[in-house]
């Protein structure tokens, strides 16, 4: 509590709002939060106003560090603020060497590179368009001192104090004059696990906070301390790849969800590290699978770490794209070979996709037509353009996933035989979710990615959730359980998520499928009564229709695929 002192000497008389009123507020208001401060010179009764993160920092500045609530006019000097400048080393000039190279992912970003030495004091900046008012632009320039007790909590202060890696965004700053920035920092350390070095990264963009925290966190990863030669040796051929693509910041800045708990299975890491041979030598890759196991996230991770991870990933979703504009998606066409064509042509994706990779997803719904052209492509490396006359050539290595059993679609003329050992030069099954020996752990980080997406809430699966969740048989594998935690998320309101928070589809499925009686015994029970894979994916899009009452383009997110894509799977289906 402040001294009595302190609350005679403001100059207005303090109007203290209704509290029962900024009360049914509901949480995560840091602004209403600050302006409580403002008004009361005291910290909130009800500190889930915000986040907690930022609930801990506001109690630090007020009680550890005696800094007046709801404003930054205080003395700027904190104990060895009269120190020299940021300490110049050779470690941290190297660390500065070598976090220069992410700048270039920020271009075009609105935000400032700072690296700041172990007191929080800055070494150096560098600015990408980051339109600052005068007030914050005192204090990103070099030798500022950023420790909480200085600038109040703040995303390289409190990286500091913390150990973490943290972010804040306007008025979830203790001091006023951060109001218009979000910051966001990292502490990096040296092998002895001491830090050496803080990076942050500062913007005026509101909302980006979730964003500069993730991409700081995948930078730093690889700008951490050298592991263990025992380390090296214990861990498989792909994170090895991965560990020296980070330690080369050859990677570029994002990396889809999921694909990190995708390979932490054995026996998925061999089929990764089987990619990424077969990608150096050009040979077409055909990944099976069922539907949702994460065919998309093997492939970019596999370009991400793979000799032609430089050049361009272009996918193509060959069910969502009508057969009539299927050719000139692929093939591109000259100005003026159609009406309606543009007045210059159009590049096709084979062109655009020159010296990377092209994913041809469900590729077992491709035209039967396009389908000899495509051969034509894989055997030659060349293609006309639709309208065209002169052969292209291009270097592109030919991936292709479908969920779809292609030697029964030989067998009913579906699909071309000789197309299919052609682009099975080599063939990665991934297996479904409840086959995976690595369930729990895939559960763990899908949860935290999406509870990290969800405002980086400090929240726990329940014991029973989590063993309901090994009992599933998760028949839309990856993507249901991706959508399961995401609703289970936005409706839990503690600080542990529990079975009442868990859709009520989800929950009835689990219960009709004999959820104790695990995997074998759902298939055996559900199969038994004539159900087939079609049957469970076009329960699941009714279910999602009625849940979202008829609205395509939510039921869509919810279900995890493009809008054109569930309405082409309705009428497959009949749904009304």
């Amino acid at each position: 509590m402040l001294s009595e002192q302190y609350l005679s000497s403001v100059s207005r008389p303090v109007e203290f709002p209704d509290w029962n009123r900024f009360s049914s507020l509901y949480v995560d208001r840091p602004d209403q939060a600050w302006e409580w401060m403002r008004q009361t010179g005291v910290l909130p009764a009800a500190l889930d106003w915000v986040r907690p993160e930022v609930a801990e920092a506001w109690c630090r500045c007020f009680e550890d560090y005696r800094l007046p609530p709801g404003t930054d006019d205080w003395p700027r000097k904190a104990d060895g603020a009269d120190e020299p400048g940021p300490s110049v080393s050779l470690e941290l000039a190297s660390v500065w060497e070598r976090v220069r190279c992410v700048f270039d992912f920020l271009k075009g970003a609105q935000a400032a590179l700072v690296v700041a030495d172990a007191r929080c004091r800055i070494f150096r900046v560098l600015d990408d368009g980051l339109r600052m008012a005068p007030v914050a632009r005192e204090v990103l320039k070099v030798g500022a001192d950023w420790r909480e007790e200085v600038l109040g909590n703040n995303g390289i202060g409190s990286a500091a104090a913390l150990g973490t890696a943290i972010a804040f965004e306007g008025k979830e700053h203790y001091g006023a004059r951060l109001h218009a920035l979000v910051t966001a920092g990292c502490p990096l350390r040296n092998a002895a696990g001491e830090t050496t070095a803080l990076v942050g990264l500062i913007s005026d963009r509101r909302g980006s906070a979730g964003a500069l925290l993730a991409f700081l966190r995948m930078a730093c990863d690889g700008l951490a301390a050298p592991r263990s030669d025992r380390e090296g040796q214990a861990a498989g051929p792909c994170l090895e790849r991965c560990r020296r693509a980070e330690n080369t910041l050859e990677v570029p800045p994002a990396t889809p969800p999921g694909e990190q708990s995708l390979i932490s299975d054995a026996a998925v890491e061999g089929l990764l590290d089987k990619a990424l041979r077969l990608q150096e030598r050009g040979i077409p890759l055909l990944v099976s699978g069922e539907s949702g196991t994460g065919k998309e996230y093997l492939v970019r991770f596999a370009h991400r770490l793979g000799p032609r991870r430089k050049g361009p990933l272009v996918a193509v979703n060959c069910a969502s794209i009508p057969k009539d504009l299927i050719e000139s998606e692929l093939f591109g066409y000259e100005a003026g070979s159609f009406t309606g064509a543009r007045s210059r042509g159009k590049p096709g994706k084979f062109l655009l996709a020159d010296g990377g990779v092209l994913f041809l997803d469900e590729i077992g719904d491709m035209s039967f037509d396009l389908q000899a052209t495509l051969l034509r492509v894989l055997e030659t490396g060349e293609f006309v353009p639709v309208g065209g006359a002169k052969p292209l050539r291009v270097d592109v290595q030919v991936v292709a996933a479908t969920n779809v059993d292609l030697q029964e679609a030989i067998r009913q003329g579906r699909f071309r035989r000789d197309l299919y050992y052609r682009l099975n030069g080599a063939r990665l099954h991934l297996p479904p979710l409840r086959q995976r020996p690595d369930r729990s752990r895939i559960v763990q980080a899908v949860f935290e990615q999406e509870a990290a997406a969800a405002g980086g809430r400090r929240i726990r699966l329940s014991e029973e959730v989590m063993a309901l969740f090994e009992r599933h048989p998760w028949p839309g594998n990856l993507r249901e359980l991706r959508n399961v935690i995401r609703n289970a998320l936005f409706a839990c309101s503690g600080g542990v998520l529990t079975v009442d928070d868990l859709p009520a589809d989800f929950l009835e499925e689990a219960g009709q499928g004999g959820a104790s009686s695990g995997p074998e015994g759902w298939e055996a029970s559900r199969f038994a009564d004539g159900l087939c894979l079609s049957k469970v994916e076009s329960e699941s899009i009714a279910a999602a229709i009625c849940r979202c009452r008829g609205n395509m383009s939510q039921a869509a997110r919810v279900l995890g695929i493009a809008r054109s894509t569930l309405y082409k799977k309705v009428s497959r289906y009949g749904l009304a």
